[in-house]
């Protein structure tokens, strides 16, 4: 069997993060390797928890600057692709992942193949 895809999840919302779990690791191939509710967390957690993909919500109370954030991120771990999450409208938000410099969205919304399809994406597209 191939290497799991590791990935982790930074949203505040308790209910999103269960959510995307119980989704993302239904197939076998992907597993959640934390979960964080804040900026400040996901960063404590992805330096002990290296991740392929990083699924980050674009809004988070303790972070008034999300590029910023994605800067800190990016420092820490220059492998792990970072899709922003959100319950935003759409419109804008691939520009604003690009902004950001992120490596794509998703709205919170998404069917569950689309979620553990867009992973798998980016995942492979950081990989090479």
């Amino acid at each position: 069997m191939a290497e799991r895809i590791r990935v982790a999840v930074c949203d505040d919302a308790r209910a999103v993060k269960f959510f995307l779990r119980q989704v993302l690791e239904e197939e076998g191939d992907i597993e959640v390797v934390s979960t964080a509710s804040s900026g400040a967390e996901a960063l404590e957690q992805l330096a002990v928890r290296p991740a392929d993909v990083l699924l980050l919500d674009l809004v988070l109370p303790d972070v008034p600057d999300p590029a910023a954030l994605v800067g800190q991120l990016r420092e820490l771990s220059p492998d792990t692709a970072i899709v922003l999450i959100s319950n935003l409208p759409t419109v804008g938000l691939e520009q604003e992942a690009a902004r950001l410099g992120t490596d794509g969205w998703m709205p919170k919304a998404v069917k569950p193949a689309q979620l553990r399809e867009g992973v798998r994406s980016a995942a492979h597209a950081a990989t090479g």
